[in-house]
This record gives structure tokens, sequence and C-alpha cells, in this order.
């Protein structure tokens, strides 16, 4: 520690603190400044009192332009952190991920590829993860989209009508499940916070309090979903048999909600805790149940006896597969293991204070996803105008994006896990390396996966549908992915990050303006002007919007002061 600091650490009244950078303290110094100072501040004004006389300020624009190459994301985002003269000695971090020697410096070489080694280390699982949980709702579009013309004559509706209607009933099961991930997030972040300081205790109490906070929101949400179900298709707009047939999905399928949120809460315990393999063993489970039944009850099998209930049948397979897949996930955090907490019956003792906790970091989460999925609610009703045809391209081509998006959605949990463990042992320097370093692989992937998309959009589709006027109708639409994947998948990885440091409470914000601000007035122009492709443009300015958006609160660096 420099004599500098010593002497203004003494004449502070921080004098009993010790040197270890904590998220309500933090290093503040400018990488221009022309003189070493070093000041403790409050992270609300550690990056607007830089100690250059001069601030200099990035525009938005500019910081997306920098956002195209992955060097432009460490120099975009590394250079709040101010490393260019040592601050402190050298720290030692230990969590559920790995213990790491981090100097307060710019990190070493070595320090960079150990804290990447996590990074692919908790995203490669989470990926897998994601990929399974998406196969719920992919599988359904599949079986759906290729349903046999056999089982069309029985039921009296073909392909088209099958996959707009399964499209309809995921925008909504999607905005049903608002409620789990508010808990998840909620969930996650204290678990997090608690193995990086090494609380095993609140690590356990956390992740048991959110399982009965998962089976008291499956509970009522049973209870409204069901009856309100018919009125969930009109606010839609689908009507005719797809209006049906999405009604009778959506009853049918949320007799599985009460051990859908059991089951989310328990994988989003062990992913706070750095266990990310855990969490693909349940969804395993979830999503070949749901294959298995979703494809015996959609086109029948004669020789079993079953005749086809098509749409009602992908209804029934995903909620046995919840089911089966949250007693999987209680039995596995019953036992004990090295990084994610262990259930006990004394855990499931109600704690108001703990759940209080959770609620305090997950409900801004649940405004979030509840303000995002009414605005693409708002987005879909604009595409369902353009009929049956272009409605099932549009849903065939979020499948095919869901799927692209999948390795941004590991590198976000990566990061929510580490910011977590990082402030949690009181080094926001590391969580903000961690960022970066997820931010990454991330925009290499989805450039890449968008290319794809841009090149061969028919094959793509092709994976999902078999009828060739939905090929027309999505052919031009589906390039435009090239412009949506990358920003969409590096929006995840900062939200990631907020949620890992308890900031829910911005990405409100960013949810609010993208699709309000900007997907849904521009759908409104495009649309009649473009039909489909038209409304593509309007989501990919708002996923753009929304990157701009987080970035600027990244290096504002408030989210280090959060509390969980």
């Amino acid at each position: 520690m420099s004599a500098a600091f010593a002497g203004r650490r003494a004449r502070s009244s921080a004098a009993a603190h010790t040197s270890l950078v904590t998220p309500s303290a933090v290093i503040a110094s400018s990488p221009d400044s022309s003189h070493s100072s070093t000041s403790l501040t409050s992270p609300a004004s550690s990056f607007a009192n830089a100690a250059s006389p001069v601030r200099r300020r990035v525009s938005l624009t500019h910081a997306l332009a920098r956002l195209t190459t992955p060097r432009g994301i460490t120099t975009l985002l590394a250079r709040p952190l101010g490393w260019s003269r040592p601050r402190l000695a050298a720290q030692s971090v230990a969590g559920a991920s790995g213990t790491f020697a981090i100097s307060a410096t710019k990190p070493t070489r070595a320090e960079q590829a150990a804290l990447r080694r996590t990074v692919w280390g908790l995203a490669a699982p989470a990926i897998g993860e994601q990929l399974l949980a998406l196969g719920v709702g992919v599988s359904d579009t599949f079986l759906s989209g290729h349903l046999s013309t056999q089982a069309s004559a029985v039921l009296g509706y073909g392909q088209a009508t099958a996959v707009a209607a399964v499209g309809a009933a995921g925008m909504i099961t999607w905005m049903v499940l608002t409620a789990f991930f508010s808990i998840n997030v909620g969930v996650t972040a204290l678990v997090a916070r608690a193995t990086g300081a090494r609380d095993g205790d609140l690590a356990r109490r956390a992740a048991a309090q959110g399982v009965l906070l998962g089976l008291l929101a499956g509970t009522i949400l049973l209870a409204l979903s069901a009856p309100l179900a018919d009125v969930i298709t009109l606010a839609l707009g689908v009507n005719g048999q797809v209006a049906t047939l999405t009604a009778a999905f959506i009853r049918v399928w949320s007799l599985g909600l009460p051990l859908t949120g059991v089951a989310s809460a328990c994988t989003a315990a062990m992913r706070g805790a750095g266990d990310t393999r855990r969490p693909v063993i349940v969804m395993l489970a979830v999503n070949g149940i749901n294959i298995l039944a979703s494809w015996l009850l959609l086109n029948g099998s004669p020789r079993l006896g079953l005749a086809p209930i098509g749409v009602i049948g992908s209804a029934c397979g995903a909620a046995l597969g919840w089911v089966l897949g949250a007693v999987l996930a209680l039995a596995l955090l019953w036992r004990a293991h090295p990084k994610a907490p262990t259930l006990t019956m004394a855990s499931f003792r109600p704690r108001w204070d703990v759940m209080r906790r959770i609620l305090y970091v997950g409900l801004p989460s649940a405004a979030e996803l509840l303000v995002f999925q009414l605005g693409v609610l708002g987005f879909n009703r604009q595409v369902v105008s353009l009929g049956p045809t272009a409605y099932a391209a549009n849903v065939t081509i979020n499948t095919v994006e869901s799927l692209g998006t999948l390795p941004a959605v590991g590198f976000g949990v990566a990061a929510t896990a580490l910011v977590g463990q990082s402030l949690g042992a009181g080094n926001p320097q590391r969580a903000a390396q961690a960022t970066i370093e997820a931010l990454r692989p991330c925009l290499v992937l989805m450039l890449a996966l968008g290319a794809l998309a841009a090149l061969t959009p028919q094959m793509l589709l092709g994976l999902f549908i078999a009828d060739p006027t939905v090929f027309a109708a999505g052919d031009f639409a589906m390039r435009l992915s090239l412009f949506i994947l990358p920003s969409s998948g590096m929006t995840f990885v900062i939200n990631g990050a907020l949620r890992g440091a308890g900031d829910t409470k911005f990405p409100v914000v960013m949810r609010t303006i993208g699709p309000w601000g900007v997907r849904v007035p521009l759908a409104i122009l495009l649309i009649p002007l473009w039909g489909l492709p038209g409304a593509r443009l309007a989501m990919a300015l708002d996923y753009w919007t929304q990157l701009g958006l987080g970035v600027w609160r990244f290096r504002s660096g408030s989210w280090r002061a959060s509390r969980v």
C-alpha cells in the first residue's frame, strides 16, 4: 500500500476499514491523470469524480461502434476500472467456482486466463441447460410443425395452425413464468453473495426459501391461468381455431406450474453457487420426458392404442416433464455437494427475512420481464395482422434465434454467478473483469451465428417446419438475424452481470424503453410498408437500444453499490 494512500486513510473517517475493496467503497482514479492520486470514494461518484481535470465522455453511439470487435469490448468497458497504476496489494478470492489471485492493478495474462477458464467452465454447462430448457418449447414447435397427415385429418387442422397455436401459447407461458423468473434471480443473487462470503447457512436458507416461494407462486398461477385462458388469448389477438387451441394448451400446461416453480428455484440456487452441471441433468430429464410424451400424444400411436390429440398432447408432455424434473431437482439438492447448498428440513422453516431479501432483488426482475413481454405482446399483435402464414414464419424465426442466443444466455449465467460471488468476497474489480471475459466470446459467437442465418435462412427454417409457404414468408426476415443476434446476445450478458450484482432495477428501464419506445412504434410504421421484414427491423433496433443503455449502466459503475 502506498504511503499517500495510508496517510489519507488515516485521516479519513474510514480508518477502521481494511484495504480490501468492498462494494460500498471502490478505488477511483482516472487513467488519463498526469499525477498519482488514489482515494476511496462511493460507487455513485467513483467514476464521476475522476482525478483527471478533464473528464472524457463517450456517447452511446460511440460506445456501440466500439463493440464491433472483442478488443473494443475491453477498451470500452475496462476504462472506468482505472487499471493504470497499482492500488492495492494482490488479493486471493475464494469461491465455489475456484480460487483466484486478483491484483488491483491491471490483471496479468495468467489471471485473465484463469478467469477465462472459469467463465467457460460455468458457461458451457449453462448453455447445455438452456438448450434443454429451450428444448421444451422448441420441441413443441418442431413436433407441431411436423403434424402427420393422418393426425391432421383426425384433428381438423394442419401444421401451420398447430405451429401458430403453440407459438401463441409459448408467448403466454413466458409471461406466466415471470413470477418464477423474479424468484430465481433473487435466489441466484443471494446464494452467489453468500457463497462468495463463505456463508453456508445463508446459502442453504436462500435455496430452501426460494423453493417455498416457487411452490407458492406456481399454485397462485395455476389458480389464475386456467380460468383466464380465453381472456389471455383475446389479449394476444389470435382468433378462430388458433385461439381455441391456444386456450386449451394453457389450461393443460398450467397443471404443472407449482412444481415448475420448485424445479426452477432449485436450479437457480445451484447456478448461484457455481454449480452449473447438475441443472443440465434436471433439464435433460424435463426435456426428454416432454419430447417422448408430446410425440406420442401429438400424432398418436396405433401400436399403443393412443389416438392423436394434437396441440393438447404437447401441453401434456411439457407439464409432465416439469413435474418429474422438480422431483429430481429436490433429490439432487438434498445430497451433499462441494459447491451447491444442501437442503435440510430445518432450512424449510419459513424465514421472512430471507424471503424479503430474495424478493427485494427479484421483484424488479419480474417487472422487467413483465414489461418486456407486454411489449412483445403488443408487437405480436401487429405481426398477427399479416396472417397465419407470416405469423408461423415469425414464430419459427424466433425459435431459431432462441437457439442462437443460447451461448449468450450461458455467458450471462456465468456473469451472474461470478459477479455475485466476487462482490460477496469484496472484489468488485474481479466482477467487472468477469463480465468483460464473458462478453468477448459472446460477441464472436453471435456474429458467426448471425452470418449463418443471413446466408442459409431456408435451411434453418426447414429444421422446424416443412411448409414451403412459410419458407417464402420468412426468407428475407430470417436474414435480419445478422443484426439481431449480436445485440440481443450481448444484452443478455450485461443484464446477467447487473442481476448478479443485485442491480435489477435498471434492466426494467432498458426493457421499457426498448420494446415500448422503439419496437412497437416502429412496427406500427414499418409492418404496413414492408411486412414481416419491417417487423424484424423494428426488433433489431430495439435490441441495439437496450445494448446501448446496458453499456452506459455498466460504465457508470453504480452496480457495485447494489445491496442484496
